[in-house]
């Protein structure tokens, strides 16, 4: 009679975990679904508008943030003209922050310059853009400007400038930060009303910042798509409706952009390594880094030439209230 009553609950048990398995399987699976039709969340596409940064450098490389999010980063040694869609670190209208970087070029030896070069320099404009459907192209109107310190007024291309050096010292960098005003027509939660981990034990938070880079490692590794749309899904949506995507434009996101490399047949993923903890989003935010500014994780594919090709994924996280794990959130 004991065996038969232990039999009965024992087929109770594995029948409830079984739902349960079942009920979680379909919950990751139905966000991947999710994710593709984000198009359906989007809102307010009559008012769309979009906002643009674009810079041109002097002899210099160079870091750009908005409101304390990388925006774009040279690192290369090289100069000229960058333009990058800025919506992404927008959260809604009003004061923005631009924060500027400037760092010396690099030796030989890829090393750093002891100082900037006398003509360092950045110059920045921002623009709205609005898109034109009869010449069906985005019409580009500039409202704020920026430049680093110089002699003179003169702009950086076709015309370098310098840097201002007061007693003719060489500075190691260069940072300054400055804001500028903007109107969308949503309002995003983002990171805004995070925790600010700075305040956080560092050795434990930069624990749980690696196991959730290499618990996305291994997803990345094994394909799992579920695993995957589970943790993109929150970032994703806001990234849609701040960009406004359309159907065509989520499905490129996600499955071209995204997916594709890790879906490859010979996508391999690096190992996480030579990260350093980097705080943004002030404090509330924060990322792995390898030297200079890239992430770790990184997707390696083999093209039909035979040479590889190296996808990074920028993975920024931040705790959207005390006790909960971290998330991904741009």
């Amino acid at each position: 009679m004991k065996i038969i009553i232990i039999y009965i609950l024992l087929l109770i048990t594995f029948n409830g975990y079984g739902q349960n398995s079942k009920k979680n399987t379909q919950d990751t699976t139905q966000k991947n679904i999710q994710i593709e039709k984000l198009h359906e969340t989007v809102k307010y596409r009559k008012d769309k508008t979009y906002y643009d940064i674009t810079s041109y450098n002097g002899a210099c490389n160079y870091k750009i943030l908005i409101n304390d999010l990388p925006v774009f980063s040279m690192y290369n040694n090289a100069r000229g003209e960058i333009s990058v869609p800025i919506n992404g670190k927008i959260l809604k209208s009003g004061k923005q922050s631009l924060k500027v970087i400037l760092f010396p070029f690099y030796d030989e030896n890829k090393e750093l310059k002891k100082g900037l070069n006398p003509y360092a320099g950045l110059d920045i404009t921002i623009s709205k853009m609005k898109w034109d459907e009869s010449e069906r192209k985005f019409d580009y109107y500039p409202f704020f400007e920026y430049k680093t310190p110089r002699e003179g007024t003169k702009k950086l291309q076709n015309n370098p400038s310098i840097l201002l050096f007061k007693n003719n010292e060489n500075l190691k960098a260069f940072e300054e930060e400055v804001s500028f005003n903007v109107k969308v027509p949503y309002e995003l939660d983002g990171w805004s009303k995070s925790i600010n981990l700075k305040k956080e034990n560092t050795d434990e938070l930069t624990k749980e910042v690696v196991d959730y880079y290499e618990s996305l490692t291994k997803d990345f590794k094994n394909k799992n798509i579920n695993n995957i749309s589970e943790k993109y899904y929150n970032k994703e949506k806001e990234v849609a409706q701040s960009y406004f995507y359309t159907e065509k434009e989520v499905n490129t996101r996600w499955n071209v952009d995204i997916l594709e490399k890790i879906l490859d047949s010979t996508a391999s993923v690096r190992k996480i390594e030579k990260y350093e903890l980097k705080f943004f989003g002030n404090g509330k935010v924060v990322a792995l880094m390898r030297y200079p500014g890239k992430s770790p994780l990184c997707v390696v594919t083999k093209k039909q030439d035979g040479k590889f090709k190296y996808s990074v994924y920028d993975i920024f996280l931040h705790r959207p209230k005390k006790g909960a794990p971290l998330e991904m959130i741009r």
